[in-house]
Order: structure tokens, then sequence, then C-alpha cells
């Protein structure tokens, strides 16, 4: 069928087996941090129950040292499960008092100890490289740890159970691939018959071995561009012809020594035509496999943790039953058992699916919950007393309860799955660029010259797909023309009447386009160049946000002068201060080195700013290592942005900017979801080296698809005024400028980093929602955004008023905003958070273009480093200025007055922005 259909085959299975592969592996993770949390759970009751005689003691006044019969009481807590490796007995520095081991036992590592003082509840968990632990700590009358009950339960059934679901998910991920890459082939074969063969009569019409071949139906104005691409070169030969034959050596073939020339190129029709049949059959294959890995995973987790289930429900059962059965067996009658009903809603708190437990000999004696009548989910532990049943403890399991769970174990699949969504995205979309789209646009690109008699420009050798063969015929087409035509200068030099013949070249040369000099390679640069490096990069630096705060608490603080709230904030606010300072000097410094070096400077910087957050030692290191990743993080992803406003064509800026926008917040929204889960199956410190791999894999992209040339050249070659000016000021001056600046950029900036990354958490937490509410919230936020963006990229370009879609963007976020503060409640938050991240989705592009345009127009003269540098600082230094107020304002106001306030001034800009945008366009 052809090296084109082969090509894009091959490049579509690539995806495919890059989506399955991530999928599995995100799967895998996903299962082993929820298994793992359900075991300590269970090993939770175990402890809890081993803690009571011990809290007794304490109780008393006596140390728990006092306790005689310790080590008997910490083996019958080690028999309720084979499985369990040892109980322990420790004092708050983590020194073991008794144990289930025998001999000496090492005082435990930090983490168990840290975790055991900072608990707030008495009960926690840890892991280690070898075992599942959890503990419990036993408290004083001041609530200060007194000593703490630990659990270590060995990884062997976790770790078996995860290399069975491991083994799964190998096997259907090579079934699936090898099942949807025959479907696509065959698929491809169909859907692109069509096509490919017309391009092939066009070859034979370009070649002339088919004079007779009819237009391309689906392509009758490339066809009708190429036939007068062809009349343009027939009468630049006969022109040529006039000054006679070319020598042998006057036809030069691509030379690698010719002149490059960077162009940003808009898709065209012809791409759009054949992307159009692509993309859903693309979209089906990519997203069709996803989708049918994700259930086969959903199926084998719900396996997996029924075992786990079914333990849970059998040990709550099996402790009440020996503890009760010692209390009869001493002497305690059934109807006289102290402290009963404490015991068992101690018993059940960890448990939550145990929706009754009590003790029944006929009528209930001791009961917690309320008994169904049905008896699915019963559970019955008899009480003996000299060989005969005295009495029953019976468990009941709520099937809500496993309904929740298992919804909630869907929901964090789907985020999983969503986050593999966007990723294949941003994969298809290189993999259509690559593959079909910008080779076709280059194609046309040249076509349309040649059409309009312009034969300076050609493009460097392509492969022998049917695209690749007409590239290569159009430019051998510019090669040889300027070759006859240096050839011809050669010889009128040489020749009689020089003058004459030097003038007649002159014009004709102006007329074809033609140099002694030979035809200009073009570079295409694309928006595709970036997206995919900015979506991982973003994915990159979002990863450890999750987990950050716990990780700066845990670390050594030498700066005891300071309160250790605020000491936990600093490396946050030197990752601010950083991209303040950083922002202003991207662009030039982009002018200086380029995009592709300075980009790779500011990876290399927060690639090194990683390593060190892995080794660091205290907060000072954190505060250095922070600082240091945010400066080039801003500068990375701000080259990445200039490289899209200053290559591709001002007529598709916005939507381009929107798409940027888009692709960045993508990578936010994965990284967030899913450093949580990479840090709880490798531990914190390993998310880190994580960033540090995916950076340097971003970084290789760059260095791939974008071009090495100094920044600061327009598409028409002119070279723009790199100087840059301290005098950051001087844009203000513009009423335009000004209304931009303050009126739609900075409050929409505050609301990103004031509601979004500060007040929602707190408000909806304040309002009683939950944790998982709260994170559903956030991620509401990312999707509408990424919606905004996607919605603003469809909009006709004709209806897309830069000023427009920006003030009612402004004017929807506010509302909502007002609507959450008048209103308060979860719904209400939920509904702000859609609302905004809509708005912030809308308005990125519009943004980019009202400033850009200024830069380029009115304020030309400033040059468009300092009028980007000014709206940088403005955002930025807004964002800090709105988050030190906002942190003001609530003591007096509260959460809900804060957002109310910011509502306000983004509606306030709104008007602002209106008025003088009004003012300064007249």
């Amino acid at each position: 069928m052809g090296l084109l259909l082969r090509r894009i085959w091959l490049a579509l299975t690539a995806v495919m087996a890059i989506v399955l592969a991530t999928l599995s592996i995100l799967t895998v993770l996903q299962h082993d941090a929820i298994l793992s949390n359900l075991i300590r759970q269970r090993l939770s009751v175990v402890v809890g129950s081993t803690a009571a005689p011990f809290r007794s003691v304490v109780d008393l006044g006596l140390p728990v040292s006092m306790m005689r019969n310790a080590t008997e009481l910490l083996l019958r807590a080690r028999e309720t499960d084979p499985l369990i490796k040892a109980v322990h007995l420790i004092n708050p520095s983590g020194i073991v008092v008794d144990s289930t081991l025998a001999g000496d036992v090492e005082p435990m590592p930090r983490e168990i100890v840290r975790a055991l003082v900072d608990s707030a509840n008495g009960r926690w968990t840890a892991e280690t490289d070898t075992d599942l632990i959890s503990g419990y700590s036993i408290l004083d009358e001041g609530g200060s740890p007194v000593a703490g009950v630990v659990a270590s339960y060995p990884r062997i059934e976790l770790e078996s159970r995860s290399w069975a679901i491991r083994q799964r998910m190998g096997l259907v991920s090579a079934v699936l691939l090898v099942l949807f890459s025959v479907v696509s082939y065959l698929a491809l074969r169909v859907r692109m018959h069509g096509p490919i063969g017309e391009l092939r009569r066009i070859e034979k019409q370009l070649d002339g071995s088919d004079e007779q071949a009819s237009a391309a139906a689906s392509f009758p104005e490339f066809s009708e561009m190429l036939e007068r691409a062809s009349l343009a070169y027939r009468s630049a030969l006969s022109e040529l012809a006039k000054f006679g034959p070319p020598a042998p050596d006057a036809l030069p073939g691509n030379d690698a020594a010719a002149s490059v020339r960077f162009v940003g190129i808009a898709e065209t029709d012809l791409a759009r035509n054949i992307a159009r049949r692509l993309m859903p059959l693309v979209a089906a294959m990519v997203f069709g496999s996803a989708l049918a890995l994700a259930y086969v995973a959903y199926l084998g987790i719900d396996e997996s943790f029924s075992p786990e289930i079914a333990k849970r429900t059998e040990l709550i059962g099996t402790v009440a039953n020996a503890n009760i059965q010692r209390a009869i067996e001493a002497g305690v009658p059934l109807d006289q058992l102290v402290g009963g009903q404490d015991y068992f809603q101690d018993l059940t708190q960890n448990l939550p699916e145990i929706s009754y437990l009590g003790i029944l000999p006929g009528k209930p004696i001791l009961e917690i919950g309320k008994k169904r009548s049905a008896s699915e989910g019963v559970s019955e532990f008899p009480l003996l007393l000299d060989g005969e049943t005295i009495g029953t403890i019976v468990t009941e399991t709520d099937p809500l309860y496993f309904a929740a769970q298992f919804r909630d174990m869907l929901l964090d699949l789907s985020v999983v799955l969503l986050v593999i969504v966007l990723f294949a995205f941003e994969l298809v979309v290189v993999m259509m660029a690559s593959s079909v789209t910008l080779p076709i646009d280059g194609l046309q690109h040249v076509a349309g010259l040649q059409a309009a008699s312009d034969f300076s420009k050609r493009l460097a050798a392509s492969g022998m797909n049917v695209i690749g063969r007409l590239t290569n015929r159009i430019s051998e087409r510019a090669v040889r023309l300027n070759g006859m035509f240096a050839e011809a200068w050669r010889s009128a030099l040489a020749g009689q009447n020089p003058e004459e013949r030097e003038r007649l070249l002159e014009s004709l040369g102006r007329r074809f386009g033609l140099s002694r000099s030979g035809a200009e390679v073009l570079r295409f640069c694309s928006l595709s160049d970036v997206r995919l490096p900015l979506f991982l990069f973003a994915m990159a630096d979002e990863l450890p946000l999750s987990f950050f705060s716990l990780y700066a608490r845990d670390a050594d603080n030498p700066i005891t002068w300071i309160s250790p709230g605020i000491v936990i904030g600093l490396p946050l606010a030197a990752y601010l201060l950083a991209t303040l300072f950083g922002a202003p000097l991207a662009r030039p410094l982009e002018r200086r080195f380029g995009y592709r070096n300075l980009f790779l400077a500011g990876a290399g910087m927060c690639m090194l700013a990683n390593v060190g957050l892995f080794a660091a030692g205290n907060i000072v290191h954190l505060i250095a290592c922070l600082a240091l990743n945010g400066l080039g993080f801003v500068l990375a992803s701000l080259s990445c942005q200039d490289y899209v406003l200053d290559m591709l064509p001002p007529a598709v800026r916005s939507r381009s900017i929107g798409l940027i926008r888009t692709a960045m917040f993508s990578g936010v929204f994965a990284g967030t979801a899913l450093g949580g889960i990479i840090a709880d199956r490798m531990g914190q410190r390993a998310v880190f080296i994580v960033c540090a791999v995916v950076m340097a894999v971003s970084a290789a992209l760059i260095w791939h698809y974008v071009p090495q040339f100094r920044a600061g050249i327009r598409q028409t070659g002119e070279q723009e005024d790199t100087r840059f000016s301290f005098n950051l000021l001087a844009p203000m001056r513009s009423a335009r400028f000004a209304a931009t600046a303050f009126g739609i950029i900075v409050p929409l900036e505050i609301v990103n980093h004031v509601f979004v990354s500060y007040l929602l958490s707190l408000q909806m937490d304040a309002l009683g929602s939950s944790a998982a509410g709260i994170g559903r919230a956030m991620m509401c936020f990312f999707l509408m955004l990424i919606i905004g963006g996607a919605v603003h990229d469809k909009v006709p370009q004709r209806y897309s008023n830069p000023a427009l879609v920006a003030f009612a963007s402004s004017v929807v976020s506010g509302a909502v905003l007002l609507v959450a503060a008048a209103f308060p409640s979860s719904a209400s938050m939920f509904l702000a958070a859609a609302g905004t991240g809509l708005g912030l989705g809308l308005s990125g592009g519009p943004q980019a273009v009202l400033v850009m345009d200024l830069a380029e127009g009115r304020l030309s003269h400033l040059g468009s480093s300092v009028v980007l540098g000014t709206t940088r600082l403005l955002e930025r230094g807004g964002a800090v200025a709105g988050l030190v107020l906002t942190g003001l304002l609530t003591g007096y106001i509260g959460y809900s007055g804060a957002v109310g306030a910011i509502g306000c001034l983004v509606l306030f800009g709104a008007v602002v922005f209106a008025l003088l945008h009004t003012v300064g366009r007249n």
C-alpha cells in the first residue's frame, strides 16, 4: 500500500504501545497503593486492640514497662494472623520495650518515631522496603505519646498479588496491541486508499507521465495550485533557455551548506483534509485500546481485592471473640461486660465496612450499628463456656460501603485513564504532525510559492513515500532553475554585452525569485514542536505537589528562630520569587541564546534542583533547590510560549497560545494526579528522580524538534530590535496596555494562584468536604481549563475577537466567584472551580494576542522584550501580592469573604478593561 501508509501505521502502533505500557504501569502502582492501605488498615485493628490494656495502665499513671504480661499480649496479637512478622511495644524515642522477637531488637527507624509522635488520633501507618507497618500511639492525659504498639507485616502478600496483576496487565496489553495494530492497519488501508491514490495521480501529472490524469477530486485546490506552479516552471525554463543551455555542473543537488530559513506554518487545507480522515481512526484505535485495558484492569483489581475484604471481615469477629471469650473464662457474665460498648465502638472504628457488631444469646446484649434482616454478609462467632454455646458474636458488612469503595476505586482508575488520554492526545498530535500534516503543509507552502512564480525556496530532501516524492519533485524545480540562473549569470559575465545581459537576468531573477546563491532551504516551525515536551515538563514539575508540604515538614529545620509553620512555606515562597525574577529575563535571554538553548538551560536547572531535592538534608537545602527549580521552570516554559508567539503566523496566534496553555495545564493536571500514586509506591524521594528523568526526556524532545537559531528573526526575515531596557514601566503609558494588564491579566492570575491554589481547598475543608471532594474540585478546574482551551481552538477566527473573549472570560470567572461567596457550599465551590477553569482556558490565547499586538504595534519602539517582560513581572508580582493580601484578609472576613473579594476584583477589572481599552483604541 506504500511507504506513507506504513509510516502512519508504525507511528500509530508506537503510540498505542506507549499508551498501553504507561497505563499498565500506573494501574499496577494504583493497585499496590490501595491494597497496601487496605492491609495496613486491617493491621490497625490488631494493634488498636492490643494497645487497650496498655492504655489502662497509663491511665493509672504507671509506665507501660510495669505491665507484667506485656509479652503475652503481644504474642496473642501476633497469633491473630500467621503472616504478622512481629509486634513491638516501643517508647516515644523508638526504643523497643518489649517484642515478640527474641533477643535485642534494633530501635525503630526515624520515620516510625515521627509517625508515632505526630499522630493526631493515635492510629498511624507506614511502609518500608520490606514491611507494611501499622501502629497505635498510647497517649497520657495531656495527649502526649508515652508509648506505642507497632506491628510489621511482610510485603509477601502484597508483592504476590502485585505480580499477578502485572502479569495480567502485561499479557492483555500485548494481546490488545497486536489486535488493535492489525485492525488499524486494515482500517488505514481502507481509509487512505482514496487520498494516496489521488496523490499518486497528482505525482504522475507533475512528472508528465500521465498528461491525461484528471485533477484529484479530494484536493482540487492543491491540484490547481500544482498546475499553476508547472506553468510558472515551464515559463521560467523557457526564459532561461534564451541564455543558453546550462553546463553539466549547473544543476546542484541538495547542498548541506545552503542557507536555511525558519518559517512558522499554519495548517493548510490539504493537511486538514487528510487529518480529518485520519484523526477519528487514530483516536478510536488509541483510546479504544486504552479503554479496553482499563476495563480488564478494573476486573483484575476487583478480583485481587476480594481475599483482603474477606480477611478484614473475619478479623474483627476473631479479635472480639478472643477477647470476650477470655472475659467469660475469667468468670465475667455476658450481661455484665464493663466497657463493652466502648470496646466495640473502638474495634469498628478502623473497619467502616462493618455495619453491625453484636452479642446475641437471644436478644442483643451488646451491639453497635443496626442489624439487617438479610443474611448476606453475616458472620457468626460462637462464645463457649464449659463446651456449651452461651452466645454468638455477629458481624454484618455494609454492601453500600463496598459499593462506595469500588466506586471510589473506579474514580481513581478513571483519573489514571484520563491522564493517559491526555498523554495519548499529545502523542497523537506529534505523530500526526511528523508523519502527515507537517510534510503536507510544507509541500503545499512551497507549491503555493511556485504557483506565484517564486522559486527562491525549497525543502530538504524527504522520504520516498508519495508525499516525500512530491516534495522532492517540487524542490528539484527550484534547485534546477536557480542552478541554471547561476550558470547564466556566469556566462553573461564572460560573454559579450555583459551589462545588458545582467540587467535582463536581474529582471528575470526578480520575476521568478531566482538567486545566484541558490534556493533557500525552508525549515518549518509548528506548534507540535513544543506541545509534547511542554506537557511532560509541566507534568514533571507538578509531580511532588501532593506531598511536598509533608516532605518539607519532615526535613531537619536549622532555622529554629522562625515558626515551623512559616518555615514549611519558605520553599514555595522561594519558588514564586524565583519565577518573579526569571520571567522578565526570558525574552532577552532568548534573543541572545535562542529558544532551544534557553529551554535546555532551564531544564538543566530543574534536573539539578530535583536531584538536590532528592538528596536534601534540611529545609535550607529545600529552599535553595526549589528556588533553582522555579527559575529553571519559568525560563523553560516561557521559551516554549515565545517560540509559538514569534514563529507562528499572527493569524493563528490566539489559537496557538490557547493550545500551548492547554498542553501545559494538561501536564499540570497529570502531574498532580500521578504524584501521590508514585510517592505511595516508590517513596517521596524517588519522585524527584522520576521528575529529573521526565525532564530529561522533555529536553531530548526539544533538542530533536526545535531548531537552534537566534530568536528575534521574524517570518519576513526582518530582525527584531534585541535591545533590552530595564525601564519596565514604559509600557504603562499606554492605556490599552494598562487596561489589559490590570483589567484582565493580573486579576485572572490572582484567580489561578490565590483562589485555586490557596482558597479553594481551605474553603471546601471548612465547609466539610472530604479530601477526595477537594481533589475532584481541583481536577474539575483543570479539566474545564483544558476544555476552555479546546473550545477556543474550534471557534472560527472571524468570531474570535480577543478583547471580547477576554472580557467575557473575566465576567464568567467573577460571577461564579460571587455566587460561591454569597451561597457558600461544596456545590457552589465546585461550580466556582468549573467556571474559573473555563474562563482561564478561554482567555489564555486572547491575553497573549492583546499583548503581542501592542508589542508589535504602538509599543514596537520599546521592543517585545520590554513589553513581555513587564507583563510577566506584573502577572507574577500580582499573584504574590494577592496571596499575601488574601492571607491577611481571611483573618477578618473569612474564606467566603476572600472569595467574594477576588470575584469583585475580577469583575471590576473587566469593567476597567472595557473602558480603558475603548479609550486607548480611540
